[in-house]
């Protein structure tokens, strides 16, 4: 498609997001429906201790994002969220702390906007009642892309896979639109200053979509994309395609499966390829416990997204024990492994092992 179709499109779609959410506030001033809907305040609290077999100098596990400290106790997240659902304005503040929060907003990702280093989310939503309901969030928002989360108690396994940690961004400013077609079908389009950033790098926005086919409650298929200039004052796209299913046979046992390809085009010419796959089981024992067992593999065929040229595998074991509905502890075993022999640091701080073993415990409380 021609360039300069590609930026009018681009330009069309963002007027149209602005005048849809701007009509919304309009309307919003003349209706009290919202001294109804009350605010609500959720929170949570998640610590955990991580030890690395390999005795890291740094007590750093490699190839980690959330759970990177060794050897000692850490606070991972600490988040206090006020959301008021949208009837037809709401909004949702995310404000959080710790190690998790630190890694996600950057000093890179952030730029000079050391102000919004503990803002995890922050967006106005509407809901435009044309057909089934038109939902418009604009404002910071986590991303679409992915099949876990940041928080821990969102996901079957405390640590997040490799697909989490490189193949997809964590959060976007901008704006999207979702609309439901009926209950098995929805689609969301997305618009967003870029990967990971607050402010942008280049002229060009980053664009992205997501659909939802939900046939049955046992099955849900989701596909994402999400595609764009990344790099500095670049023209060069990056584009990632994430597909996720979930399979629920037994209120017992669950599974997921998740794919991801993203290429980044490369100057003078060609294309960086990072893929890969996981495949998640839980089976819960009771009301109070649970197992799960994940395992997958990821291919940086050039380096670009882990730093070296590798393939890495892990698989992870997962205890969960609900000593009550609020508080879920989990104790973990993972293995990481690549067949390049220089990806995990040893007792010398050197890069000069092919796997690492850790062991870790993890409480979640929320409120």
């Amino acid at each position: 498609m021609n360039k300069k179709i590609i930026s009018i499109s681009q330009k069309i779609l963002k007027t149209g997001l602005f005048l849809i959410i701007s009509s919304v506030v309009c309307a919003q001033s003349k209706d009290s429906t919202i001294t109804n809907n009350p605010l609500s305040i959720t929170g949570m609290v998640d610590v955990y201790f991580s030890k690395n077999f390999n005795n890291p100098a740094t007590h750093t596990n490699g190839y980690r994002n959330f759970d990177v400290t060794e050897n000692q106790f850490d606070i991972n997240l600490v988040k206090v969220t006020f959301q008021k659902i949208a009837s037809p304005v709401g909004f949702r503040i995310d404000l959080a702390g710790g190690h998790a929060i630190d890694l996600v907003n950057s000093d890179v990702s952030l730029g000079s906007e050391k102000s919004l280093r503990n803002i995890e989310q922050a967006y106005l939503t509407g809901v435009i009642p044309v057909g089934n309901g038109l939902t418009i969030n604009a404002g910071k928002m986590s991303t679409h892309m992915g099949a876990e989360v940041i928080e821990s108690a969102g996901n079957v396994n405390y640590s997040r896979s490799l697909l989490f940690t490189y193949a997809v961004p964590y959060f976007h400013l901008g704006a999207m639109a979702s609309y439901p077609f009926n209950s098995q079908l929805s689609a969301t389009i997305y618009v967003y200053n870029g990967w990971n950033n607050i402010i942008d790098n280049n002229n060009d926005k980053t664009l992205g979509a997501e659909f939802t086919w939900a046939p049955s409650p046992i099955f849900t298929f989701i596909q994402n994309w999400i595609g764009g200039p990344e790099e500095p004052n670049s023209t060069k796209k990056r584009h990632v395609f994430d597909s996720i299913i979930n399979f629920q046979p037994t209120d017992e046992l669950y599974f997921n499966f998740n794919f991801d390809y993203g290429q980044e085009a490369m100057t003078p010419s060609g294309y960086s390829i990072w893929k890969g796959a996981a495949v998640i089981g839980k089976y819960s024992i009771g009301q109070n416990s649970s197992i799960a067992v994940r395992g997958e593999v990821y291919d940086d065929a050039n380096g670009f997204t882990t730093g070296i040229i590798q393939t890495l595998k892990e698989i992870t074991f997962t205890y969960e024990y609900k000593f009550a509905n609020s508080l879920i502890t989990r104790l973990e075993f993972r293995r990481d492994w690549s067949n390049s022999a220089y990806s995990f640091e040893d007792s010398n701080g050197n890069l000069m092992k092919d796997n690492q073993n850790t062991i870790l415990i993890g409480s979640i409380y929320t409120f």
